[in-house]
Parts: structure tokens; sequence; C-alpha cells
């Protein structure tokens, strides 16, 4: 066991080793940077889509403002038109008001009603 230790490599034996140790290197290196690509692009991609959340949550929130401004508006606008939520009751179904007291018709156009 101990001649294998004493045995020396032949320099062919040797440059050949270099070779192929060398061109494992490059093998290395190369998928070494295809993987370091890989990983910046993943990076990139990543900070867009943060990115894009982060405009997504400021629209958002924008809109939602939005909204409660329209619904305040539509809020009032209907008490201006329905008035507190009060139902309308019919007097023309009541048999004891006097057709002589009922209102009568009014026109916007102020000179037609006259006549």
């Amino acid at each position: 066991m101990a001649d294998v230790f004493e045995k020396e490599g032949s320099p062919t034996q040797d440059a050949t080793y270099r070779e192929h140790l060398d061109r494992n290197w490059e093998a290395g290196n190369r998928k070494f940077a295809e993987l370091e690509g890989k990983v910046k692009n993943t990076e990139e991609k990543y900070q867009d889509i943060i990115g894009d959340q982060d405009s997504n949550d400021a629209d958002k929130k924008k809109k939602e403002e939005r909204i409660k401004a329209l619904e305040t508006q539509v809020a009032k606008l209907s008490l201006a038109v329905f008035g507190d939520g009060a139902t309308a009751v019919s007097i023309d179904d009541q048999n004891d008001i006097n057709n002589a007291k009922k209102a009568k018709g009014i026109s916007i156009d102020y000179d037609n009603d006259k006549r």
C-alpha cells in the first residue's frame, strides 16, 4: 500500500487531469452565471409585482374614497327628492274630502295658469 503514494503520475495524466478540472470549472462558472441571471430576473419581476401591488392599493384607496363621496351625494339627492323617507299618502282615495278642496294642478309656466 505504501507504494501507491510513492508513484508519481505521468505528465500526460497530469495534463489530462488539469484539462478535466478546467472544463469542469468553466462549466460550473457558466451554470453559476446562468443561475445568478435567473435570480436577478426573479428579483426584478418580484419588485415589479410589489410596485404594481402598491399602486393598486393606492388606486383602491382613491376609488373607495370616491365611492364614499358618491354615496354621500346620492344620500343628499335622495333626501332632496324623496324627503325624509316618509311614504306618500294618497288623499284621493278618502271619501270624506270634498272634491272642491282638492289641490289643483300647478303649471311651471307662470302666465298659463291664470288663463
